[in-house]
């Protein structure tokens, strides 16, 4: 008896409760509230994106004439891009690592009397970034040097083509030993050249000077400075969170606990930072790279034309440097101090964004305000280095924009910028 009135209560249970759910499904429905969309926190770029390939570019690409007579041209000049354009539908196959001192070529010969393109990187380029620009087939070398030149030319009709890559290993070239190059094809690249506007070397080729003076114009423009809290849109998850510290030199601190950053109002210069725990495996070169050009274009932006300028010397287990060079139309953007417009750095550890580092201004090109000029001829400008103290000292000489700021505008200098062997540089107008 007392089993079947258990029973009976745990139906009559059930019931209940079942009828309750559907009462409260039934009436009660629940109340999804959505959440608002400012409630995200979307990361805010502040310039255009870039592909890594955009900023692949040789700094000058010489054409060598013969007789003595050398045309050097300059980025997106109309005859670099067209003889750029050329070489890049052709291949490079295979490589014999060689002594430049002790191969069978008379560089004198080959830069002087001899029809040839010479094609400079000024600081280096490894081959894995390289093949992303040129058609490079087959097994790469399997050492880390950077090729600084590649030079193609041909002895005349009929004659075997020969391509050499230059390194920034002293005397440590390679030839390559299947070129898709003809006699016909060089004497044609020849034909890019300006010849209404020479160059002649006096140092074996380091660099060339013009014979006439350069007519390069000057640009002014207004700017503006990314603030505070642009980056903290820009780089923070959560810019809400966001601590503010002020340095006794003046320089201003912000942190979300993890990563941060440093704005130099005198300097106009932010430094980014977000610290990696280190790792005990080897980073690719290009690996990284393509990985930070992610990040600024996901975060910042690039606010005009960059080169991929300098990349570490060798695969690195710690963070890996690269430099991005700012170019305006032709020319890089140069200064004497690290912390100048017209560069940004950037350290990258397997794939991740440790720090970077790049100028506040942001110009308006609308506003651009061009002054037509030049600078000085190969033989006055020579005439200047006999009293250059630092003469000796000098690895390159190439026509620059020097910016100069002041409080309300930005103004692209054109100059002839001498490269130091302590990386430095200095300026001749």
């Amino acid at each position: 008896m007392i089993e079947s009135l258990k029973s009976i209560a745990l139906v009559i249970l059930i019931g209940t409760s079942l009828y309750q759910s559907f009462l409260l499904a039934s009436y009660s429905p629940p109340k999804i509230e959505p959440i608002q969309q400012s409630n995200y926190v979307q990361t805010e770029t502040l310039g255009k994106q870039a592909e890594l390939q955009d900023m692949l570019f040789p700094d000058q690409i010489i054409v060598h004439l013969g007789n003595q007579q050398h045309s050097v041209l300059y980025p997106t000049n109309y005859y670099y891009t067209r003889l750029l354009d050329n070489i890049k539908q052709r291949s490079f196959r295979g490589f014999r690592k060689t002594s430049m001192y002790l191969v069978n070529v008379n560089w004198e010969d080959v830069r002087n009397k001899q029809q040839g393109v010479e094609i400079r990187f000024r600081d280096g380029i490894p081959f894995t970034i390289l093949q992303q620009v040129l058609r490079i087939e087959g097994e790469l070398p399997a050492e880390n040097d950077k090729v600084t030149r590649i030079w193609i030319y041909s002895k005349g009709t009929d004659e075997d083509v020969r391509a050499f890559f230059f390194t920034d290993s002293p005397g440590v070239g390679y030839e390559v030993i299947g070129a898709d190059f003809t006699s016909k094809d060089v004497e044609n690249f020849a034909a890019f050249g300006d010849i209404t506007n020479l160059y002649k070397t006096t140092n074996s080729g380091d660099y060339y000077l013009p014979v006439k003076p350069l007519r390069l114009p000057s640009y002014t423009f207004n700017y503006t400075q990314l603030t505070a809290d642009q980056l903290k849109q820009s780089l923070f998850v959560d810019p809400g969170i966001t601590r503010y510290l002020k340095e006794r030199d003046g320089s201003e601190i912000y942190t979300d606990s993890k990563r941060g950053f440093q704005l130099n109002r005198d300097l106009r210069w932010i430094t980014y930072s977000d610290p990696v725990a280190p790792v005990e495996s080897k980073s690719e070169v290009l690996e990284n790279l393509l990985a930070g050009i992610k990040f600024i274009n996901q975060h910042i932006g690039w606010d005009g034309k960059y080169m991929v300028a300098r990349t570490p010397q060798k695969q690195l287990f710690d963070n890996q440097a690269f430099t991005f060079r700012q170019y305006y139309e032709s020319l890089p953007i140069v200064t004497a101090q690290p912390e100048g417009y017209g560069s940004l750095k950037m350290q990258v550890q397997k794939g991740i964004i440790s720090g970077f580092e790049r100028s506040m201004i942001i110009p308006d090109l609308k506003t651009a305000q061009r002054r037509d000029g030049e600078i000085l001829s190969g033989d006055a400008l020579e005439e200047r280095l006999q009293y250059y103290q630092r003469r000796s000292s000098i690895v390159s000489i190439f026509p620059a924009y020097h910016p100069v700021v002041s409080e309300k505008s930005l103004t692209l200098v054109p100059v002839w910028a001498l490269e130091l062997r302590d990386g430095t540089y200095d300026f001749i107008e």
